[in-house]
């Protein structure tokens, strides 16, 4: 499953990603053992990728942003390490995995989206699975899954509202929040919506050289100029100078 810390990783991304050397994501041949009913496979393990940089959405950019997932023969998609799937979680999962809607789901939805299905089906909290929606939209750019991008973008704003109402700080998880459903509100192309959300920003908790005011000035400024477009946060040249 896609856990970020969303604010840092950007920051991060941002700062490491300014001279590297293009090079593709590596994998080498695995055999693998399906969670559910327990079909052996081949599949593929990652080696190394790269990221050149990162999207205003905390996509990364650059090999590491189309990493292969692990899907099983039978549709199921692996969302966390094999050996770590409960025996209730199987037993819960197997007539889910068999059924229609997961059968039709396979055809109808992204990978992502299929892993959120499924963790809904273990009674998972959307909360807990915002992440996951974001990567369901960013999947839903590849051709077939237009249509459906717009749900999956409604749903990641909802779901990562509801993680909102359980910060009760103004940490990094709650600036990372606000800021991604800034973003998914210009990129649905609810512009007044996103500038709103921008302005009610405590800006004043920023320190005058925090990032994240780079961060809201681009999607400020996307959002103005009404581009739904997903679009890279590119580093400020000041802080290139800096590094250098």
């Amino acid at each position: 499953m896609i856990r970020l810390n969303a604010c840092q990783a950007l920051l991060a991304a941002a700062a490491s990603c300014v001279s590297l050397a293009v090079h593709a994501t590596t994998v080498f041949p695995l055999e693998r053992t399906c969670p559910i009913g327990g079909e052996k496979y081949q599949s593929v393990g990652i080696g190394s990728t790269t990221q050149l940089g990162i999207r205003l959405d905390l996509r990364p950019m650059g090999p590491a942003g189309e990493l292969p997932s692990i899907v099983c023969p039978n549709g199921f998609v692996v969302f966390k390490e094999e050996k770590s799937f409960t025996d209730a979680e199987i037993a819960k999962l197997t007539p889910f995995v068999a059924s229609d809607e997961f059968q039709r789901a396979r055809q109808e939805h992204t990978t992502a989206y299929r892993a959120v299905l499924e963790n809904r089906a273990l009674g998972e909290d959307d909360a807990k699975l915002a992440f996951l929606l974001l990567k369901a939209a960013w999947e839903a750019e590849n051709p077939g899954f237009e249509k459906q991008r717009e749900r999956y973008l409604t749903e990641a704003y909802a779901a990562f509202t509801a993680r909102l109402q359980a910060s009760s700080t103004h940490d990094e998880a709650w600036w990372t929040g606000m800021l991604v459903r800034a973003e998914i509100e210009r990129q649905r192309q609810r512009f007044p919506e996103s500038t709103a959300l921008l302005d009610a920003l405590p800006l004043q908790e920023l320190a005058p050289d925090d990032m994240k005011r780079d961060v809201i000035a681009q999607i400020r400024q996307h959002a103005e100029a009404k581009d739904p477009k997903p679009a890279p946060f590119k580093r400020p040249a000041a802080a290139e100078q800096r590094d250098d």
